[in-house]
């Protein structure tokens, strides 16, 4: 009885020893074959196994390798021995094999029984199947490796534990392989990396303060616990760390995920070249080869030191495209290997030059790739010409970018075919406004269609406010012979450049005032005229002044209604400047015939649309284009609640003074005025205002006559402003003279 219990007991513990033992064999599996190897050495095709148990050394006594149908190699000793550590790779080459790869020491080397792999060794252009076969002649595990792979590089295994399907297989990342170490595709289990160095500011300037962060990415398959990351600095320029920081510890970094970490201490004031270094130690780590980085950190200059002034993106045929950059700085600056680019559809970077290049302060310099065939179609260059392999800019849509010697960005704009005009270039306007406005470009107004090496001719073009540039004078119903015409002026203090400025017509008539640059001083005018015929009437505008400019639209008209229409000055930018709705009715009644008279402005710093403030021309000649308006009043600066001027003034209609401007101030925000007229009996003869609402000042011109339009007789008149504020009660009262006066006869 009890030889029949011992006899089970060896039995059952064989058969779990086998058991066992199968499990354990299972353990082992391809991790890499190198099957299309370099020429370089010889014999050197191999194949690599690796022990996935933590805790079974494996004996490969009798195992053997299958390829495709061949007979089975099998698997010896090559000096150190059959047994297969846990987590130990093995690699297996063939038995002529004379050395040639660097294995790592601590990797077990095998050999096969003879002198190939199957019958004649692998083929590299067809896939075929592995097969490993432990002692007892079972398949432990198979592979069909991937062809075609390039020359010398490998078919690795990603995760070891999975399966041998081709999604868990990859191309070696490093030429010849990682025979006997860690697969160059898998994840380790314990791989922290430090992937990138940032610094803020991106691109410093002398006496920058810089703050430093490395970004901390997990690699491995499990979570990196207390683990430290150190910062250091060379600050003089010998690459060698001089300020050794504090180790920022971490406590936790979970598998697959990254970790912002700054150091501990910014470096201030920075003066030169500075390289930050950052390390990681952590004891676990399986690959140390991405635990150190360092960046350089230079100071240079500050953005839009140097600008893109002005580029041609769409020329007509022959003409090269180019790009004119402007040095906004004091100082000469060194374009060694500065950069230039476009955007779309991806960036293509050219190097302006890799020598020594002076650009000197407040300069222009134009690069082009073809600096003899620009001077065809420029006549004047005046700044300096370099060839430089520019990127082909877009028609449609793109950018440039210009980028210093350290690759930071100085200058960059993005473009719209919409900006501009075919065969002219796209100019800058304001220096200081940013490149990326779309309202800081337009097409270039010069004859040539551009300006390179020189001023823009739509630098310094504004945004002025409103009424800076005002409806003056509108001839509307003019003599036989003549054509119609509209006059502007510059009510500022300022020059100003209408290039692009335009002239709209309530019927939707758009004319463009200048295409080039055109300068207009203050209290200058601008007449449009229809066709040159007004030359030849009004004399003196055939010789030229710079107090005016006249654009001739050489059209038959410019579309005025004789009864009413609107009339509309639009700035470079879109924005209406002044606009004025006339009426035939605004003309002065005393005068009988107002054909061949223009309809002038009294005063240009009046209301534009107020019916007051215009009337008929009395100039012999029918209007004043490009002079002072002949029935022009002046409103004169007063202390006063009320003031009159001019005062006396004649409405004889003889172009002198025939107007008066009763100009008040309230001692209120808000009012409802009323202003009347009163002869020295104390009798009402006109009305100007009644209840109207106003503002704490204004203005309000009085044509000398009385309610049913008749010239008031030569006297002296009373002027009576009464304002009511409706919130509180307050009633303001102010008298003042005014005399009306005649010449002798």
């Amino acid at each position: 009885m009890i030889r029949k219990i011992n006899i089970a007991i060896v039995l059952l513990v064989g058969l779990l020893f086998q058991t066992a033992s199968s499990q354990s064999d299972t353990s082992i599996v391809f991790s890499e074959i190198m099957f299309y190897p370099v020429t370089t050495f010889s014999n050197n095709e191999f194949i690599e196994l690796f022990n996935t148990s933590y805790t079974d050394t494996i004996n490969l006594s009798g195992w053997k390798i299958r390829y495709a149908t061949s007979t089975p190699d099998n698997i010896t000793d090559a000096g150190s021995g059959l047994k297969l550590a846990p987590r130990q790779f093995a690699i297996i080459f063939e038995a002529d094999y004379t050395g040639g790869y660097t294995v790592p020491p601590k990797s077990l080397v095998l050999k096969i029984n003879d002198n190939s792999f199957g019958t004649s060794g692998m083929a590299n252009t067809e896939a075929r199947e592995l097969k490993l076969i432990n002692s007892k002649g079972d398949t432990t595990a198979s592979y069909t490796y991937s062809v075609p792979n390039t020359t010398g590089y490998s078919d690795e295994k990603i995760i070891m534990i999975a399966n041998n399907l081709a999604t868990n297989w990859a191309n070696s990342l490093v030429i010849n392989g990682t025979p006997g170490g860690a697969n160059s595709v898998s994840p380790k289990e314990y791989d922290l990396a430090v992937t990138s160095i940032r610094f803020s500011p991106r691109a410093p300037v002398l006496n920058d303060t810089i703050s430093v962060s490395a970004m901390i990415k997990n690699l491995g398959l499990n979570a990196a616990q207390n683990f430290n990351v150190k910062f250091s600095y060379d600050l003089n320029g010998d690459s060698i760390p001089d300020v050794n920081l504090p180790a920022v510890p971490i406590t936790n970094l979970n598998s697959k995920d990254s970790l912002l970490v700054s150091a501990p201490q910014k470096i201030n004031k920075i003066l030169n070249r500075v390289v930050a270094f950052c390390s990681i130690e952590f004891g676990q780590d399986e690959n140390l080869s991405n635990n150190n980085l360092s960046v350089s950190i230079e100071p240079g200059l500050a953005q839009s030191s140097i600008l893109i002034n002005e580029f041609m993106f769409d020329p007509f045929t022959g003409e090269p495209e180019w790009i004119e950059l402007y040095n906004n700085t004091e100082g000469t600056i060194n374009l060694k290997n500065w950069k230039i680019s476009d955007v779309l559809a991806s960036p293509t970077i050219a190097t302006i030059t890799s020598s020594d290049f002076n650009f000197t302060p407040k300069s222009y310099l134009v690069i082009t790739t073809d600096t003899n065939t620009i001077k065809n179609f420029y006549s004047n260059i005046p700044s300096r010409l370099l060839r430089v392999s520019i990127p082909a800019l877009n028609n449609d849509k793109d950018g440039v970018v210009l980028y210093d010697h350290r690759g930071a960005v100085i200058d960059s704009v993005f473009y719209l075919s919409s900006w501009g005009i075919k065969g002219n270039s796209l100019e800058r306007i304001s220096l200081s406004e940013s490149s990326t406005k779309q309202s800081n470009w337009v097409a270039s107004f010069a004859d040539s269609g551009g300006t390179p090496g020189q001023e823009n001719s739509a630098k310094d073009a504004k945004n002025y406010p409103r009424n800076s540039f005002v409806v003056n004078e509108i001839m509307y119903d003019q003599l036989s012979g003549l054509s119609e015409y509209v006059e502007f002026l510059n009510t500022t203090s300022d020059t100003i450049n209408i290039a692009g400025w335009r002239y709209i017509e309530n019927g939707g008539l758009t004319l463009t005032l200048s295409s080039k640059l055109k300068k207009i001083p203050p209290g200058g005018f601008v007449i449009l005229s229809a066709d040159s015929s007004n030359l030849k009437h009004f004399t003196y505008l055939i010789e030229s002044s710079p107090d005016y400019h006249i654009a001739i639209a050489n059209r038959s008209d410019l579309s005025l209604s004789n009864t009413e229409d609107m009339v509309k000055l639009i700035d470079l930018f879109g924005n209406t400047i002044d606009s004025v709705f006339y009426n035939n009715k605004w003309h002065n009644s005393e005068i009988e015939d107002t054909k061949g008279r223009s309809l002038e402005r009294i005063n240009p710093l009046l209301l534009s649309n107020d019916s007051k403030n215009w009337s008929t021309s009395v100039n012999k000649l029918g209007g004043t284009p490009g002079k002072q308006n002949s029935i022009f009043t002046r409103t004169l600066p007063s202390q006063s609640s009320l003031d009159i001027s001019p005062n006396p003034f004649s409405p004889d209609n003889d172009g002198f003074e025939d107007f008066t401007i009763l100009t008040y101030k309230l001692s209120q925000q808000t009012a409802s005025i009323r202003i009347r007229i009163y002869d020295s009996q104390g009798r009402l003869v006109r009305t100007l205002a009644d209840n109207s609402p106003s503002g704490a000042e204004g203005s309000i011109v009085f044509n000398g006559l009385d309610e049913n339009k008749q010239p008031l007789r030569i006297g002296i008149y009373i002027a009576l402003l009464e304002a009511v504020n409706q919130n509180n009660g307050v009633v303001d009262k102010v008298k003042k003279a005014l005399v009306v006066a005649r010449k002798l006869k």
